[in-house]
């Protein structure tokens, strides 16, 4: 466990890195640098932008024993757009996902995830219902094609939404871009998978047939799914937190 008291201290010295005055910010950035070798930390350790490279982990467990393409793909879009990484765990009793990211980031990883899953699944039961009047086909397809068509539409949206929050080449109070807190958090949270996960896997994905008319009607339902959040009570915009 890291003292908080090391960190507020390293908060300050980086902060002073970043002084018009040469001398000041030099001698400060030397402290720093000594600070860390002293406890053995890095920069990633360090909350440079007030809540820090510090990340954690979710577990989110599948909603049937065997995995889906949909949920999985669902978890690695979101994952992904908010900077983390969506890990898939199998067992004898099912699998889950294991959600790595920043700590704010986190948050909005799993809460998203858990809403949006739910909000498809109730969609495409709206679907099939309607759908099974005038169609032979089998309902767990109507199902599948249907959330896949889903899937892909919001993952437009959150590839959209990642790049028009991509992060500026403006320095903040502590002197750091945050292009540069960007790289420092993704390495931050690539030490933390490689710590829980050390023989870590790259996801597989299989083909799945889709039914067509299912699928489109997926893809054009996925434009009214709200990509807005509910965290703690509070109702915001949805957006990348850096």
């Amino acid at each position: 466990m890291i003292d908080q008291k090391i960190i507020n201290k390293l908060h300050k010295l980086l902060a002073l890195s970043a002084s018009d005055n040469e001398n000041e910010a030099a001698l400060a950035m030397k402290k720093a640098e000594e600070l860390m070798r002293e406890h053995n930390l890095s920069v990633a350790d360090v909350a440079l932008d007030g809540s820090g490279a510090h990340v954690g982990s979710a577990e989110v467990s599948g909603l049937t024993k065997t995995s889906q393409t949909w949920e999985i793909s669902l978890g690695s879009s979101i994952a992904q757009t908010f900077n983390g990484r969506a890990i898939l765990n199998r067992n004898s009793n099912g699998w889950s996902f294991t959600f790595v990211a920043g700590q704010t980031d986190l948050i909005i990883i799993t809460d998203l995830f858990e809403r949006l899953r739910s909000t498809i699944k109730r969609m495409s039961q709206i679907y099939v219902n309607r759908a099974k009047d005038f169609t032979r086909t089998h309902g767990k397809s109507l199902h599948n094609s249907y959330r896949l068509g889903m899937i892909q539409t919001i993952h437009q949206r959150l590839d959209r939404l990642k790049q028009n929050t991509a992060p500026t080449d403006s320095r903040n109070a502590f002197g750091m871009t945050g292009t540069a807190l960007m790289v420092i958090k993704d390495k931050a949270v690539d030490q933390r998978v490689n710590r829980l996960f050390p023989r870590i896997k790259a996801m597989s994905r299989k083909a799945s047939r889709v039914v067509g008319n299912a699928y489109q009607q997926g893809m054009t339902d996925g434009n009214n799914v709200s990509l807005h959040r509910s965290v703690g009570g509070v109702s915001a915009p949805l957006g990348l937190r850096r």
